[in-house]
């Protein structure tokens, strides 16, 4: 993997992170239609304006985790996937975590 420096490192965080938001939101507005749900149904369920709804899903405003796990749980949609290819690899279904550690701590003590 090639080491990106200076401008070309923020361009290319620049470019993943549209690219992340776009699938997000995405995913969310095809979720939002195969469901039936609005957007206006949305910000009732979640006690939020109906603008700031369409905010969120034009990625005209940062969302939070916490906004992203509300949508999430209102569509009845699962986040586990998040980091999913990175968590299978460090801790594959079928071998057992060490006791009384936790998953951030295992994944911290490997860096070293």
């Amino acid at each position: 993997m090639m080491i990106l420096k200076g401008e070309n490192r923020s361009r290319a965080r620049d470019l993943a992170r549209g690219s992340y938001q776009f699938r997000v939101t995405e995913d969310i507005l095809i979720a939002m239609e195969d469901l039936g749900i609005s957007k206006s149904d949305l910000a009732r369920k979640l006690g939020i304006s109906k603008s700031r709804i369409s905010q969120l899903l034009k990625g005209n405003s940062n969302m939070t985790i916490g906004t992203l796990s509300d949508i999430a749980y209102e569509l009845g949609l699962n986040l586990d996937k998040t980091f999913k290819e990175y968590s299978e690899q460090r801790y594959p279904l079928n071998s057992a975590r060490p006791s009384g550690q936790s998953l951030s701590k295992r994944a911290v003590g490997n860096r070293e």
